[in-house]
C-alpha cells in the first residue's frame, strides 16, 4: 500500500499488512515460516516468496518504471535474497528486508541505464528547511477515486523523484535504509522526499485537480 504523508519523522506512518495480496497472516504465522525456512526447508522459501511475490513486483515496476525489465529484476531479488537468507536479522520484518534487497537492485540497474553512475548531483543535496507537522497536502489526494492518479504520478516521475518516494511509502524503509541504497547521507532523505512530493504536487496540479 502507499501512504504519503510527513516527511520529518524516521518511520513511515503504514497501514500495510504482511501478505495484503493474499489472506492475512498473523505476525506469529509468518515467524512460524520463517524459522522453518532457516532450517533450509525449501517448501517454507516458496512460501513466503509466494506470499511478497505482488509486493516485490509492484515495487520493481515502479522504480525501474518497465515492465519486462520489472519481471527480470523480481526473480533475481528472490534469487538473491534466497542465497542471503543467512543474513536475515529475525528482529526486523521480512518484507522490509526483502524489498530493501529490491531496492538496492532495482536502484543498480538505474545507475546502469544513466550516463554517469549518481542519480543525485551534490548541489540536488543541499539541506532545506522542512515544514512542520501541519497536514501534507497530498494526504488529501489518498481518496479512492485520486489514488490511481497518484500512483500513476509517481511513475511517471523521473528517477530521482520517484525513488525515494517509492522506498519510502511503498517499501516502508527507513531514512537510512533509504540513504543507503541511493548512496546519500542519511540526513538528505528527508530533503529529497520533500523535494520528491513538492515535485509530484506540481505534476498532478498540472494534469488538472491537484490541490496545492
Amino acid at each position: 500500500a502507499v501512504v504519503l504523508g510527513q516527511a520529518t519523522g524516521d518511520r513511515p506512518r503504514s497501514t500495510h499488512v504482511d501478505g495484503a495480496d493474499g489472506p492475512a497472516l498473523s505476525e506469529d504465522a509468518i515467524g512460524s515460516i520463517l524459522r522453518r525456512a532457516q532450517l533450509g526447508e525449501r517448501r517454507a522459501f516458496g512460501e513466503l516468496f509466494e506470499r511478497f511475490d505482488a509486493d516485490v513486483a509492484r515495487l520493481c515496476r515502479r522504480l525501474l518504471g518497465d515492465l519486462p525489465a520489472a519481471d527480470d529484476a523480481k526473480s533475481e531479488v528472490f534469487l538473491r535474497a534466497q542465497r542471503s537468507f543467512a543474513s536475515y536479522d529475525p528482529g526486523q520484518p521480512f518484507r522490509r528486508w526483502l524489498l530493501s534487497i529490491a531496492g538496492h537492485y532495482c536502484t543498480d540497474q538505474l545507475r546502469r541505464r544513466q550516463t554517469e553512475t549518481r542519480i543525485f548531483h551534490p548541489g540536488e543535496l543541499e539541506q532545506e528547511r522542512l515544514p512542520s507537522d501541519t497536514p501534507s497536502p497530498l494526504r488529501q489526494l489518498l481518496s479512492a477515486e485520486l489514488r490511481d492518479r497518484l500512483l500513476a504520478g509517481i511513475e511517471a516521475l523521473p528517477p530521482k523523484y520517484r525513488l525515494p518516494l517509492v522506498l519510502r511509502y511503498q517499501a516502508e524503509l527507513d531514512y537510512a535504509a533509504i540513504g543507503e541504497i541511493l548512496e546519500v547521507p542519511r540526513e538528505r532523505v528527508g530533503t529529497l522526499l520533500f523535494r520528491a512530493k513538492a515535485r509530484l504536487r506540481r505534476e498532478l496540479a498540472e494534469d488538472g485537480g491537484g490541490e496545492q
